[in-house]
């Protein structure tokens, strides 16, 4: 289903005042996007967050600490066609929200979005919601991106299915550290999810690989479109490094997202270290060997 609807050139034009603004640009664009949004933002309007990674809602209530804030994760398949224009691929999934301000109640957010056809589900712990759906944007994403192959293909391919394993457990770990609870969202089993990638690596792979090659097939992830669009820049702080930089606070080993991580910020910065890994699995799998081994 596509929708098209009216894009604004700037957020003043699009007038106002608003009950919700949603900020939906990745992580590395929130605080010029928080800049530009701010003739907007009147006393009243809520503003969402409904960005991938860990960090944006802690950024955007230090730059605006008055401001009344809501998480939102969005786990319908959507895509940007041109401004203005949103491609649905599925009905599957919805919308979970939380909110980040106590004076924020999302209840009737939730109705709204009801009332539209979505599914959409209200939570309590902002910092959870958000957890949880960064394990499912971890899953054939960096690996993906740094050797310019399709998830399909790293799912199928046993070691590297077990350096996806060990990414996704090394979070599930960071997050049981800092109490947070695994919870599912709309059209996101994550708890069963846990559960399958906690058995053995084989028998994980020979669960899930149909199911999560399946469902993104040939189409490759966001930090691969980063990379190949040259932008100097990738989402993957917020996203591996997001990992990393919680698991140093609360003294977890992350030597996997580590080295995935070090490798897209270098590639992102020289284009050549890129190419040193571009359909060459054997010489990432012999660096994430080492790396797990120290």
């Amino acid at each position: 289903m596509s929708v098209p609807s009216w894009a604004p050139g700037s957020p003043t034009e699009a007038g106002g005042p608003f009950d919700y603004v949603f900020l939906t640009v990745k992580g590395y664009d929130t605080l010029d996007a928080i800049e530009q949004l701010q003739p907007v933002l009147h006393p009243g309007t809520i503003l969402g967050s409904f960005q991938n990674g860990i960090g944006n809602e802690e950024a955007i209530a230090a730059a605006l600490p008055d401001q009344a804030l809501l998480a939102g994760s969005l786990t319908l398949p959507v895509s940007l066609d041109e401004p203005g224009t949103i491609q649905l691929h599925s009905r599957r999934g919805g919308v979970a929200l939380a909110p980040v301000s106590p004076e924020v109640n999302a209840a009737p957010l939730v109705r709204k979005l009801r009332q539209a056809g979505l599914k959409a589900r209200r939570y309590t712990d902002f910092r959870a919601m958000k957890w949880s759906k960064l394990l499912f944007n971890l899953l054939g994403n960096a690996q993906s991106a740094i050797l310019d192959l399709p998830p399909s293909h790293v799912f199928a391919d046993s070691e590297l299915f077990r350096y996806e394993r060990a990414a996704f457990m090394e979070a599930v770990t960071v997050m049981r550290r800092m109490r947070l609870a695994v919870v599912a969202l709309p059209g996101l089993p994550t708890p069963a999810l846990r559960s399958a990638m906690s058995l053995p690596p084989l028998l994980a792979q020979m669960l899930l690989e149909p199911q999560l090659g399946g469902a993104r097939g040939g189409k490759m992830p966001s930090l691969w479109w980063d990379l190949s669009r040259g932008k100097g820049k990738t989402e993957a702080t917020y996203l591996n490094g997001a990992v990393v930089d919680a698991g140093r606070r609360y003294e977890v080993p992350t030597p996997v997202n580590s080295v995935l991580w070090a490798i897209l910020e270098k590639s992102t910065k020289l284009p050549a270290e890129w190419e040193r890994y571009r359909r060459q699995p054997d010489r990432l799998k012999a660096l994430l060997r080492t790396a797990i081994r120290l």
